[in-house]
């Protein structure tokens, strides 16, 4: 019955997303030139390797290359569930679809279903543009831990895109889990140099970004052949945020529908 349900909502929302095929096509082209100006920024720095790029190969192209394609998650993560709530507000059908018998962890992961899937098809994208055009090439991937790392990412996103989902339904407008996981993720999260070169007092707190430890999984296993016991205190990270994140979004889900119910505000956008 669950699968049946998460299906209905992927449809839904894929035969909506490929009715507009100029967007499609425009979103395709934005992978091809933001992996295109990354690959001139790195030519800046192909002559003088930088020794904090040396335990990833010394290649900042394939280092920043898997930052920005990941990074589409975390962004996904954090605004899918939100803007999905919000356009069923605007249309009026949010109250109708929560008292249906679906629940709300389902219909909290079925409304962004479609949003990862397409995030995966832009990852993918990346690496074949970088792989055909930019010369990427991964010698030292290790793919089974890289998948381990990434389904731990796509859970760890997916239960902060909730907790977000909690304020937009609550608050309707201003979204600070989203502004500020965001922002210390962009900063600190490695998403474009090594956090090596952080101050110390930052670098503490880069430790506890899920960004982080997503990122550095992703990359040790794809770029350094590293095997699951070298990965292992950052899948264990990634794990224990995500049984942490879930239950807590999942509960300001909740209190903020409550609220919203009572105070007759479900449906205001």
């Amino acid at each position: 019955m669950i699968f049946r349900t998460l299906f209905s909502f992927i449809l839904r929302d894929a035969r909506q997303a490929t009715s507009y095929r100029f967007a499609f096509v425009l979103d395709m082209a934005s992978v091809f030139f933001n992996a295109a100006t990354f690959y001139f920024v790195s030519r800046m720095f192909d002559s003088a390797p930088s020794p904090f790029l040396s335990s990833y190969g010394g290649a900042y192209f394939p280092f920043v290359l898997i930052g920005i394609a990941f990074s589409t998650y975390q962004s996904v993560g954090l605004n899918s569930f939100s803007q999905n709530l919000r356009q069923e507000q605007f249309l009026g059908t949010l109250e109708s679809i929560l008292v249906s018998p679906v629940r709300i962890p389902t219909f909290l992961a079925g409304s962004a279903l479609w949003d990862f899937s397409y995030a995966t098809i832009e990852v993918i994208l990346y690496f074949i543009v970088g792989f055909t055009t930019f010369g990427l090439v991964l010698p030292q991937a290790n793919i089974l831990p890289a998948l381990v790392a990434l389904l731990l990412t796509l859970s760890s996103f997916m239960g902060l895109g909730v907790l977000a989902a909690a304020f937009i339904l609550r608050f309707k407008r201003g979204n600070p889990v989203a502004w500020l996981i965001a922002t210390f993720s962009e900063l600190l999260g490695g998403v474009y140099f090594p956090t090596q070169i952080l101050p110390n007092w930052l670098k503490s707190v880069s430790d506890w970004i899920p960004m982080t430890h997503a990122l550095s999984a992703l990359r040790d296993s794809l770029l350094s052949n590293a095997g699951f016991s070298d990965i292992s205190h950052h899948l264990l990270y990634l794990g224990c945020f995500t049984l942490v994140i879930w239950p807590v979004g999942t509960l300001a889900f909740k209190i903020a529908l409550q609220r919203s119910q009572m105070d007759g505000t479900l449906n205001h956008y």
